[in-house]
């Protein structure tokens, strides 16, 4: 007999209801049955008993029936008999498991507090602003309000033409509803008012230092909004791409004033007396060009915003020098830091996302021209991963070339040679690499492994021949018609020599074979009748 996996048959097992499986659904058959916890219920009756001291899992067992349930609650709808009624009953004896601190993640050894968690977080989601109360873990992150704090109205001009997320000067606190008023023409033209900066969902980690999910955004259907989050957060209004509104008024009432500083419109006397001091627990420091969230505490004691801000400026000014974009971004780039993100210590993205150890370096224009933090490499790497062209940046090479970036802004902004800005590119550092992966077999698997092996190549090229060199040829990607743009990792490492190549007046054919990055015998002869080129006593000689 066939049989197969069905997705809708699969999701009513593990919400324990297959007996609603219609005659239209092909039911699974097997000869076995399927593992106790992998049906929502049985597993649900398992975490009890665990949590109970009745019959403890063992930490996969644990681990596979919270999953089960997690996945099951994430798609229940809120009319559920059977697994939501138990849950909420519950969450009345394990309140203290569902908030989560970074002293004291909530891990996967106590697979009830997550689940219950989950819950809250789900029905808070799917709740009516009225309905939303605050959650007790908002007061850990991102923050609690003053209790005392005023509640103001306020009118903003929006911009429709740039997209993406409007920062607003403005904070939603935890379960309370803010109005968010706009014009009628501009209702239903997929506007959004957006509560909470902190994007990245935590759900696949096995430690939650907070909440696995914290905003909300509600669409702007009608000429008014209400909105509202269990957790708080930063006001924003999210502007679709390609809008044709203008600019418009909005009126929002019911939140509290952030700090909030923007370029060439604040008064400095101003942000000193009053505006650092505004009662929000998150802040933001805004230009046309990048705009920085940060924890209001950073914020209380800096006294020159401009200073800093002209210097983050000048840094997206880089990138796009070297990327050969124009200065003027049709939207500003973003950093928001976290207690916890969803990938590695930053990440590129918008927002780019980092830590809170890196607040106060992004406000200390000396630390970062010194590069006194180990992340302010990461902090202008993550940068240069937002302006990285997948037509040059061919396999292996994703975390290489975006250092460019990095490097052209320690040596434009910083005033550092970049070759000392990070300990992986020193002189010794780069001649040691060589010797090694010169003398080595397994050439391709040792460049994918070590992104500042693979750097080095475009080091040499760069002190050969300078970051104009660069800029034309990625000036010439940007050009290029679509049917000339390379299709595969073939097509991309002869482009990028051959055009290289052409920039230079050099034959860097034998070049990309010295560092063995292979290219096909067609790409190599078509700038044959250049001049070869290699650098002084290169390749290194291997015992």
């Amino acid at each position: 007999m066939k049989m197969r996996y069905l997705a809708a048959t699969l999701m009513l097992l593990a919400a324990g209801r297959a007996g609603a499986v219609t005659k239209d659904v092909e039911v699974l058959l097997v000869g076995v049955a399927p593992p106790l916890l992998v049906q929502a219920r049985r597993a649900l009756d398992a975490l009890e008993s665990h949590a109970g001291g009745k019959k403890p899992l063992s930490d996969s067992d644990a681990a596979q029936a919270a999953a089960v349930v997690m996945r099951a609650v994430r798609s229940l709808p809120a009319s559920d008999k059977l697994l939501l009624p138990r849950l909420r009953r519950l969450e009345k004896t394990h309140q203290a498991d569902t908030v989560p601190t970074a002293k004291r993640p909530l891990t996967s050894k106590n697979p009830l507090g997550r689940l219950l968690l989950t819950l809250q977080v789900q029905e808070t989601k799917r709740a009516a602003p009225e309905k939303v109360r605050a959650h007790p873990a908002a007061v850990e992150f991102p923050g609690a309000v003053p209790a005392d704090a005023k509640r103001v109205t306020r009118t903003l001009q929006i911009d429709t033409r740039v997209s993406d997320w409007h920062s607003t000067g403005l904070y939603a606190a935890p379960g309370k509803v803010i109005t968010v008023t706009v014009p009628k023409t501009a209702a239903g033209k997929k506007l959004a008012v957006r509560i909470g900066a902190h994007k990245d969902r935590l759900w696949r980690h096995d430690r939650w230092r907070r909440a696995p999910e914290i905003c909300r955004q509600f669409p702007i259907d009608g000429p008014t909004t209400r909105a509202a989050n269990a957790f708080g957060g930063l006001v924003y209004v999210v502007v679709p791409r390609e809008c044709d509104l203008g600019t418009i008024k909005v009126t929002i009432r019911g939140a509290v004033e952030a700090p909030y500083y923007v370029h060439g419109v604040t008064d400095l006397k101003q942000w000193r007396e009053a505006i650092r001091s505004r009662p929000a627990p998150w802040a933001e420091l805004v230009t046309k060009k990048i705009v920085l969230t940060l924890p209001s505490k950073v914020v209380r004691g800096l006294d020159d915003p401009k200073d800093v801000m002209d210097f983050w400026d000048r840094v997206m000014d880089a990138c796009a020098e070297l990327a050969a974009r124009p200065l003027d971004r049709p939207r500003p780039e973003r950093y928001v830091p976290d207690v916890q993100i969803s990938a590695g210590y930053m990440h590129a993205g918008y927002p780019i996302m980092t830590l809170l150890d890196m607040p106060p370096v992004m406000v200390d224009k000396a630390r970062m021209t010194a590069n006194k933090h180990g992340g302010v490499w990461g902090l202008f790497h993550e940068t240069g991963h937002n302006h990285q062209s997948r037509d040059w940046t061919f396999g292996g090479t994703g975390e290489v070339t975006v250092n460019l970036f990095t490097m052209y802004v320690f040596e434009t902004v910083c005033g550092m040679e970049p070759t000392k800005a990070h300990g992986s590119i020193s002189d010794k550092a780069r001649a040691r690499k060589m010797k090694t992966y010169f003398a080595a077999p397994d050439f391709e698997k040792k460049w994918k492994r070590d992104p500042f092996l693979g750097l080095i190549m475009y080091i040499q090229l760069k002190e050969s021949f300078g970051w104009d060199a660069f800029k034309k040829v990625f000036a010439e990607y940007r050009n290029l018609p679509r049917n000339e743009r390379p299709r595969s990792d073939d097509e991309k490492r002869d482009q990028w020599m051959v055009r290289l190549s052409r920039t230079v007046g050099r034959n860097l054919g034998p070049f990309f074979q010295a560092w063995r990055v292979p290219t096909s015998e067609k790409a190599r002869a078509s700038i044959a009748n250049l001049p070869t080129w290699l650098p002084e006593n290169f390749p290194p000689k291997t015992p």
